[in-house]
């Protein structure tokens, strides 16, 4: 089964920062949407960085989530809907950022 590590902060609606999780959640089990921040270029140099982030699975979606921006620090960016996961796994060590292993429903969206 291929999972990917996806960080629990950060969803389109809530910004690449926001919590859209009451405490302790997303749990082990739990169905998400699954969503990849995609930094394309960075000082009008192409690259292709990718993170992964889960919300509430009610938020799902799927392919470009509005239009790519630049951002003042000089990259450009982007939101991408993967679909829906479970999580198999999640780590929150002490003092460090809460993170989830999610195996997607379907990998080839990623």
């Amino acid at each position: 089964m291929d999972q990917i590590t996806a960080k629990t902060l950060g969803t389109p609606a809530g910004g690449l920062f926001g919590n859209p999780w009451p405490p302790d959640f997303p749990a082990a089990g739990q169905r998400v949407a699954i969503f990849a921040y995609e930094v394309t270029g960075v000082d009008g140099t192409g690259h292709n960085i990718r993170t992964y982030h889960v919300g509430p699975a009610e938020t799902a979606a799927q392919g470009p989530i509005g239009s790519s921006r630049d951002e003042p620090q000089g990259g450009t960016v982007a939101w991408r809907g993967c679909g829906t996961g479970t999580v198999t796994s999640v780590s929150a060590p002490p003092g460090r950022e809460r993170t989830c292993e999610v195996a997607p429903d379907e990998a080839s969206l990623l």
